[in-house]
Parts: structure tokens; C-alpha cells; sequence
């Protein structure tokens, strides 16, 4: 049978593993505290490196032009800017996360090539099969591995709760929110106004051909053009319209359900762009005369390059004050490109003088292309109350459009200036679902970041090897399962 391995949940029957260097442990370096007049010393701490596996490859071809494309798929499928399961089929029971590092000098003949890759594991560790259990209110956790391992929880909420706690014995714990205190009044703090799902143009209307959204960035003409519904779950532009010089496209619109002050808001949109073409989508939420208050959306302004960036603006009305909450391109590290493929979800804030803009993109059930911004600022008239909002799809002149949608749009007010010792906020209702991975110290509450709300002194804690004993509060208020690897030195 051909030793081979799976890396991403994908194989290649082309290649084999002919050699693989296998440590039996990670490297770990002690560090001795030297205390004068002492024999010896402290250990101060224990070091981990990262496991280096070299792996010698055998590829398969038919020729030497059958062998250079495979080295392309190779690349397409073994370069990645993140961790990914690699399993061995001499050690199928045992999953490392791994990345190449470095380069390859291949020995090419005329049907085969072979190859050495380094496989770098940042965690040091390797993981068991998934296991997983409910937890009720109690429940004992066997960690069958020789290591630590971080658990992922999630609970629907069955009533209206002011927090979630998790206990591990009398060791430890992690919570969000407060729990609840009779002498106090428990509040919405972010009380949900409405939410457009895209679904329908019920209710929106098309607005009138030559309107000028008073913004340079973000606004530009109304044109002819219309809008769609594409697969039942999203807005896209089916035409642009005449053409005409600068920014423009079609623009639908709805008024609020009512006037808001203080707001949280959630745009989700995306912005495919294949460096062929420029555009923008934006989110316009304007006052009862038609001006902009704030703009939320996605934009690409130069032809040739997959430049996606977040805009996020508060505009005084008349276009004389303007400033930028966000302005991000997303365009370092690993979610280099992510703002020009994937559905991205954009939010606005405002409290008061302060605003702040965050993103976050949903995959595989986690949270990734996270970013925050925050500013103050003293100009009255952002602090406008919105009345309307309206979708705004366009392009550049006679430059290429691009594939862009709305999705979905979420209004809630606000109330965070209202909290005072004597009000508690509520975190979740009955069907809402929390998602803590402890590993990537991540809280997600119906697949929104929410690790702002971990408690002061709250650890994500690790399941040690042997018996853990869990307790879930409030009582009775959640269906909580967890999710853990078994991680082994």
C-alpha cells in the first residue's frame, strides 16, 4: 500500500512519503532563576519550540510538462498562510497542524520528481480523533491525552440570561456578562430595531435617477439603473444604468421603523474583485432630509489590483466635515485578499462622541478578517439621528464594474450611555447560541465576535489530562455541548 498524506482533507494520488523525520517529543528548553549562594536554581519556565517534520516526497508524472503542472497544483495545494490538518497514513489516529516553511530543491527525472518539504507545527503538539459530550449542568470530562487541550463550548440559551459561566472544579472558570443580581434591573443594552435579510425588494424603493449622494467617497449619483434579487438571499445591481462620468449606479432605499439616536449597526456585503474592474457598495444611513449621516461599505478603486477596502464614514450633512471611522484594506498577514472574495460583515457604532467600526467574516463556524478601529470626535452633527438608509451599488465612468451584493442589514439602538450601577445588560434570549473557543480565545454569540464581553479575572482555560470536572451557570438556562481533541506531548 503507498504511503502517502492528507494535508487540508486532501490527498494527491500522485504522491507518496518515502521518509519522514519524526521527533518523539517537541524540543523544550528549561529556564533555571540562578539565586546567589544557591546549588542549582529555580525553574522560571519551560520553553516549547515548534516541531520541524522534513518530509521526502515522490510525484509522479508522465512527462517532465505532466510533472511542471503538477508543481503548480502542489503549490495551490500545500502553500497556505495558516495552519492546516496533516495526517500521516502510518499515524492516522493523530492530526498535526502544519504549514510549509522554507523552500524545495526538487530532483526532477522524466516521470517522477522527488522533493523535500519542512512541515513547521507551531502548536507543538498532535491531536486524537474529535470527541464530544453534553454537559447539562455537570458533567466529567476524561481527557484521554498526555497534554493539555483547549475545548470548544457552545450553548443555546433557553431563557433571557444575563451571563454564561463555565466552571472547571474549584480551579478555574470562564464567564460573559454579569450574573444576575435581583437588586438590579436587567436591560437590553443593544435593543434590535430591525433586520433587512435581502431576501425581498418589498419595501424598498428605487431611488430617483440623478440624486447626488453628497459624499466623494462613499456617494456619487443615482443612475437608471436597477437592482436584483440574486438566489433569494441577496441584493446585486442587474444594470448600472447611462453612463456618465465619475461615480454612479442604482440606489434603493427604506425609511426606518423609527428614528434613532445612539445606534449599533451590521452591513453584511461583499465585493468580488478580480482586478479587472472598479466599483463600490455602500450602506447610506441618512437623516430625514436625505443627508448623509454614515456610510458603511466596500470599495475598490484601482483597476489592476484586488485593492478591497472597508470604508466606514461619519458625514456632518453638508460634506464639509467628514472623517473616517475605518479605512482598511485588509492587505497583511494571512487575510491579505479576504476582503475581495468572501462576504464580509461590517459594523458601526456610535456612542456619543465615540464611534468605532469592527469586521469579521464567518467560516467553518469561526470568526476570521477580524479588525477594529476607534475614534472620538467633537462634531456635533454626526451625532445626527438616522431616519432612512439606502443601498448604493456603482462604478467608475466607463471602467469595468464588479460582481458586488448586499446581503443582509441589522439596525439596534444603542443603550450602553443609559447602564448605571443599578441596570444589568442581557446577553442572550432563549435560541440564541455562544460559540467560546478556548484556544483561540474567541466568544461568538450568533456568529458575532463578542470577547468583549468576557468577565474581568475569566480564563479560557485547557482540559488537563485525566478527569475534569465542568459545571455550566445559570442552571437549567442553556444546552451546552463541548468539543475537544485529545493533544498529545
Amino acid at each position: 500500500m503507498v504511503n502517502s498524506l492528507t494535508f487540508n482533507s486532501i490527498r494527491k494520488e500522485y504522491v507518496s512519503v518515502l521518509e519522514r523525520g519524526r521527533p518523539y517529543w517537541a524540543n523544550r528548553q528549561v529556564n533555571i532563576l540562578k539565586v546567589a549562594g544557591m546549588a542549582g536554581g529555580h525553574v522560571q519556565n519551560i520553553e516549547t519550540e515548534p516541531i520541524i517534520m522534513p518530509v521526502k516526497l515522490l510525484i509522479e508524472g508522465v512527462s517532465k510538462e505532466d510533472l511542471q503542472a503538477k508543481s503548480e497544483e502542489l503549490a495551490e495545494w500545500l502553500i497556505k498562510d495558516e495552519v492546516m490538518p496533516l495526517v500521516f497514513d502510518n499515524q492516522p489516529n493523530r492530526t498535526y497542524f502544519a504549514m510549509v516553511d522554507g523552500g524545495v530543491d526538487p530532483q526532477e527525472f522524466v516521470s517522477f520528481s522527488i522533493l523535500t518539504i519542512n512541515f513547521i507545527c507551531p502548536d507543538p503538539y498532535k491531536y486524537g480523533p474529535e470527541k464530544s459530550l453534553n454537559l447539562s449542568d455537570a458533567a466529567t470530562v476524561e481527557n484521554e491525552g498526555t497534554a493539555e487541550t483547549y475545548p470548544i463550548m457552545e450553548a443555546t440559551a433557553k431563557e433571557s440570561v444575563t451571563s454564561f459561566m463555565v466552571a472547571k472544579g474549584d480551579e478555574d472558570f470562564f464567564m460573559i456578562g454579569q450574573p444576575f443580581d435581583i437588586d438590579k434591573q436587567a436591560i437590553e443594552q443593544y435593543p434590535e430595531v430591525v433586520f433587512y435579510p435581502m431576501e425581498s425588494l418589498v419595501g424598498w424603493s428605487p431611488m430617483t435617477e440623478g440624486f447626488f449622494f453628497d459624499d466623494e467617497v462613499t456617494g456619487g449619483y443615482v443612475s437608471n439603473g436597477t437592482v436584483g434579487v440574486v438566489g433569494g438571499t441577496s441584493f446585486s445591481p442587474t444594470s448600472f444604468g447611462t453612463q456618465r462620468s465619475g461615480w454612479y449606479g442604482p440606489a434603493i432605499r427604506r425609511s426606518l421603523p423609527e428614528e434613532i439616536g445612539d445606534f449599533q449597526i451590521t452591513f453584511g456585503t461583499s465585493l468580488y474583485s478580480n482586478g479587472n474592474g472598479i466599483g463600490k457598495v455602500f450602506a447610506l444611513f441618512l437623516d430625514e432630509n436625505d443627508k448623509i449621516v454614515a456610510s458603511i461599505g466596500l470599495i475598490n478603486t484601482r483597476m489592476g489590483t484586488r485593492n478591497a477596502r472597508v470604508l466606514v464614514r461619519m458625514n456632518d450633512g453638508q460634506n464639509y466635515r467628514r472623517t473616517r471611522v475605518m479605512d482598511y484594506p485588509g492587505d497583511s498577514g494571512s487575510e491579505s485578499t479576504v476582503f475581495s472574495s468572501r462576504p464580509l460583515n461590517i459594523q458601526l457604532k456610535r456612542e456619543g462622541n465615540k464611534y468605532s467600526a469592527r469586521t469579521w467574516q464567518v467560516r467553518d463556524g469561526e470568526a476570521h478578517a477580524r479588525h477594529a478601529e476607534d475614534i472620538t470626535s467633537e462634531v456635533i452633527e454626526f451625532q445626527r439621528p438616522i431616519r432612512q438608509v439606502a443601498l448604493y451599488f456603482a462604478k467608475y465612468g466607463s471602467n469595468p464594474s464588479l460582481n458586488m451584493q448586499a446581503i443582509g442589514l441589522r439596525v439596534r439602538k444603542n443603550n450602553t450611555l443609559l447602564l448605571d450601577d443599578s441596570l444589568i445588560p442581557y446577553i442572550a434570549h432563549a435560541g440564541d447560541k455562544i460559540l467560546v473557543d478556548a484556544k483561540k480565545e474567541l466568544v461568538m454569540i450568533n456568529d458575532e465576535p463578542r470577547t468583549d464581553m468576557k468577565a474581568f479575572g475569566a480564563n479560557y482555560f485547557g482540559l488537563d489530562p485525566g478527569e475534569n470536572h465542568l459545571f455550566t451557570f445559570p442552571e437549567d438556562a442553556f444546552d451546552t455541548s463541548l468539543r475537544y481533541r485529545p493533544a498529545y506531548k
